[in-house]
């Protein structure tokens, strides 16, 4: 009982502060092994890889260099029993060789000559013929001019004409239209309303001209711009 006593005694006799110290201790201790740890998470890999960054491959890429056997050449001999080149000032002339041309035949193998004797009277003649005079060209003909086309009169004794009929249309703005278009061409043209059996159509004409000639060369004009056929007429006043 005295030893439960002394004891209980010594628990009374402690300052009230002591556990909140022990307490702080150990707070301490717990975070210092943290910061501990964390630091060797951090700076241990890189360690290693210093260890490994240090190694350096030696070996060299460089293929080895190939055996290649010298070639040793002859230095040149001076050549012996030589002529020197003759002097720059003298001209080397080729040696001539008269080459003799073979003989002519002879046209005819008669026993008096008479073939050889032609043959050379003949050169003489050509010889001393004269020279050639040079040749007249004859005047060309005149060409010969084709008569006009004669003008034909109707009854009343006026000339009569021809003319190109264009087309014929039911509105007169369509008509009117294309006889517009017609003179900006160039063309002489104009409309003339007509009955037929079919009602009543305004045609469009281009002319007259006194030939026919005339008439079909504008007609071919006029095939040509519209991309049609049209007729060649005789005008009527």
């Amino acid at each position: 009982m005295a030893g439960r006593d002394s004891e209980s005694d010594s628990f009374s006799q402690c300052p009230e502060g002591a556990p909140r110290r022990l307490n702080d201790g150990v707070k301490q201790r717990i975070v210092g092994a943290l910061v501990l740890a964390a630091l060797a998470v951090i700076f241990l890999p890189s360690l290693f890889d210093r260890e490994g960054a240090r190694y350096i491959d030696v070996t060299s890429q460089i293929p080895a260099p190939p055996d290649i056997t010298p070639i040793t050449i002859a230095e040149p001999q001076p050549v012996e029993n030589v002529e020197p080149a003759p002097p720059v000032n003298e001209v080397f002339q080729p040696d001539y060789v008269e080459q003799a041309g073979p003989a002519p035949e002879s046209v005819s193998s008669s026993p008096d000559g008479t073939a050889s004797s032609k043959s050379e009277k003949t050169s003489d003649a050509v010889a001393k013929a004269e020279p050639a005079k040079p040749e007249t060209k004859p005047e060309p003909a005149p060409e010969l001019q084709m008569p006009a086309e004669e003008t034909q009169l109707d009854d009343q004794g006026l000339p009569e004409g021809w003319v190109v009929q264009v087309g014929a249309y039911k509105e007169v703005a369509s008509a009117d239209r294309v006889r517009n278009q017609l003179m900006d061409a160039g063309f002489r043209a104009y409309t003339r309303a007509v009955d037929t059996p079919k009602g009543r159509l305004v045609r469009v004409f281009v002319g007259p001209k006194l030939s026919r000639v005339d008439a079909q060369s504008d007609k071919q004009k006029l095939d040509k711009l519209l991309k049609t056929q049209t007729l060649i007429l005789r005008y009527r006043a």
